[in-house]
């Protein structure tokens, strides 16, 4: 970053290389890495650290820069709720020059790890979502001389990053309602059939085998007409949770309507059947706890490539074989 003698010219430019860092899609740690880098060499900061505070968890450093992995650890175990209480109650930010307040230097020295701090300077990230952001810095020799409005500089930028913090977190959520079934909290089938043909890909490059289990929920429909739509959500959510329950990381369920459906990559048939088993076996209990006599769950399985050398096949081999489990009893799978 260049020089320049004021610090709003200083604030300007760091703004201008934070927003245009930001435009190129970086993750949310690659522009914390940037504005640590840049406070160091543009303003001489010692240390900066980001603290996340995320919903219904305790707080913690999420990002550093000038500390060591064992002052984290520390900090970490031991947060300062009582400072960070007193920073989200401060307007533009904490600042304390200790060359001029002396006497406050026990009041934050817990929060040094290095000694002699001339300055320091905190701010909370204001953020419209369940997380939020606390940053702390502080120089030992004193940050660089930039002129008396150096706070008002400084909040300037953290609140730009502010920000981009809340834009980048818009664009997550839209991205992830867009592949989400929002009663299910399972994936959509749109999205299924993207993650299924990039499988296929890979096992044509890497002659590899994945199945596909196709379940449905057989009398959703008279359970909605007797017990209203809420009694049906509910048993889809409960069938969902059983399902990311029994299933892998990085295998992939989806539901639409009255079916759910799992890709497992690397699996085979049999395999695919015996987790299926367990889910049922699972379900099937809770719906007799619940005296819930109505619904139940039929499943069909089939295997790429050996069933079938494309999506439509094996999909349709899927759903003849959940038809055929239908036509022979409840609860079974073909």
């Amino acid at each position: 970053m260049k020089e320049y003698d004021k610090c709003e010219d200083l604030g300007y430019t760091f703004i201008n290389e934070l927003l245009e860092f930001a435009n190129q899609r970086k993750s949310r740690e690659e522009i914390f890495h940037f504005v640590n880098i840049g406070f160091e060499y543009t303003f001489g900061a010692t240390a900066i650290m980001f603290i996340c505070k995320k919903y219904n968890l305790e707080e913690e450093i999420e990002i550093s820069r000038g500390i060591s992995h064992e002052y984290v650890k520390k900090f970490n175990e031991n947060p300062p709720l009582s400072t960070l209480k007193e920073i989200k109650s401060v307007k533009n930010g904490l600042y304390v020059d200790f060359t001029k307040e002396q006497e406050k230097y026990s009041k934050y020295n817990h929060l040094f790890e290095h000694d002699n701090v001339t300055e320091f300077y905190a701010y909370e990230l204001k953020t419209a979502y369940t997380d939020s952001y606390f940053v702390i810095m502080y120089s030992v020799p004193g940050f660089k001389s930039c002129g008396n409005n150096k706070t008002e500089v400084w909040g300037a930028i953290f609140s730009v990053l502010a920000y981009i913090l809340n834009s980048n977190k818009c664009v997550q959520i839209m991205r992830d309602c867009s592949q989400i079934d929002y009663v299910s909290g399972l994936n959509n089938f749109k999205y299924f059939h993207e993650k299924l043909f990039q499988e296929m890909q890979k096992i044509a490059n890497e002659k590899g085998i994945l199945s596909i289990a196709l379940i449905s929920l057989n009398q959703l429909n008279k359970l909605n007409s007797i017990f209203g739509h809420s009694a049906g959500d509910k048993n889809i959510g409960l069938i969902a949770n059983i399902i990311k329950k029994n299933i892998r990381i990085f295998d992939i369920a989806a539901r639409y309507g009255n079916k759910f459906i799992i890709l497992f990559p690397g699996m085979d048939k049999n395999l695919a059947k015996d987790i299926l088993k367990t889910i049922f076996s699972e379900v099937e209990e809770n719906f007799k706890n619940e005296n819930q006599d109505i619904l139940s769950l039929n499943a069909g399985v089939a295997t790429f490539p050996t069933d079938g050398n494309n999506e439509r096949t094996v999909l349709d081999l899927a759903e003849g074989h959940r038809i055929d489990a239908r036509r022979q009893s409840k609860w079974s799978i073909v």
